[in-house]
């Protein structure tokens, strides 16, 4: 696993650990953000299970590692979970080698968010970063997390209000003097929206909702590595572009080089993004 395959001939031949392979920072300010609005420290002391579903690099994983490193007498299973062979062998490599680094604590299983091969009842703290609204069946998404979660528990996940690296792309792709027509997006907008995702959540029978606006930056060393960060959104954008999705989909990563360079200069870059950092329990 190497990240050799950044270059316009074989981008797109990466799987999905090569391409988000160093975008961890992309996502975990509000990985973070929800380990803390959980409250999850306060409960740390117990023997509590954790389901950390659709993982992608284990940030969350990590975070509670964190969390709980200086707790001597801690219960606390981690189940990490995701349906991508390249992401699940990177994690259980990364599992491996840190052991000693409190990784002992965490399972590496291919779970899939649409039908997670658990008995009901089963976690007591539901973690999902960025997720429900990439399912092909959000809805269903969300009630088998709700079904897994124990009676009392706590499920967290984010969602993008404002999302700067899509926002970065669409800037520019506009620049494009042609480029091949994009579907409109799919309703999954309920999902930027507070009140609308209040009202998903209600409609579950979920209580202690709260749903928090959490701005943040992500950063890159320079604008060619910002664009580098910007492989796995560039991929997803561009996949219905057909026979030119290799090369034209290259030309957006020069073009936000670009962007960038001429914006902020060829030192460090940064770009805004607004997550929705949300928690609610089960009755």
């Amino acid at each position: 696993m190497n990240r050799d395959k950044w270059n316009s001939t074989n981008w797109l031949t990466a799987n999905s650990y090569e391409m988000y392979k160093g975008t961890e920072d992309i996502t975990s300010p509000a990985g973070l953000q929800l380990i803390l609005q959980s409250d999850l420290k306060s409960d740390i002391e117990r023997s509590i299970n954790v389901l950390d579903l659709g993982f992608g690099l284990g940030q969350i994983s990590q975070q509670i590692i964190k969390f709980v490193s200086d707790i001597d007498k801690n219960e606390i299973r981690i189940v990490a979970g995701d349906t991508d062979d390249s992401l699940l062998e990177g994690l259980k490599i990364r599992k491996r080698d840190q052991q000693s680094e409190g990784w002992n604590i965490v399972n590496v299983e291919k779970i899939d968010a649409n039908a997670i091969d658990r008995p009901n009842d089963t976690f007591d703290y539901i973690y999902c970063n960025f997720l429900y609204f990439l399912l092909k069946d959000p809805i269903n998404g969300l009630q088998e997390s709700i079904r897994v979660l124990k009676s009392g528990g706590t499920l967290s996940f984010s969602t993008w209000a404002y999302s700067g690296p899509f926002q970065l792309l669409q800037h520019a792709i506009a620049l494009f003097p042609s480029y091949p027509l994009t579907p409109s997006p799919p309703s999954g907008s309920s999902w930027t929206h507070p009140q609308s995702v209040r009202k998903i959540l209600e409609e579950h029978k979920l209580k202690d909702i709260i749903i928090t606006p959490f701005e943040f930056f992500q950063y890159a060393d320079n604008p060619r590595q910002m664009a580098k960060k910007m492989w796995p959104v560039v991929k997803v954008i561009s996949s219905r572009w057909g026979e030119q999705q290799g090369e034209l989909g290259w030309k957006v990563f020069e073009k936000i080089e670009e962007l960038l360079k001429r914006d902020q200069g060829d030192e460090e870059v940064k770009i805004a993004s607004v997550a929705l950092i949300v928690t609610a329990k089960k009755p």
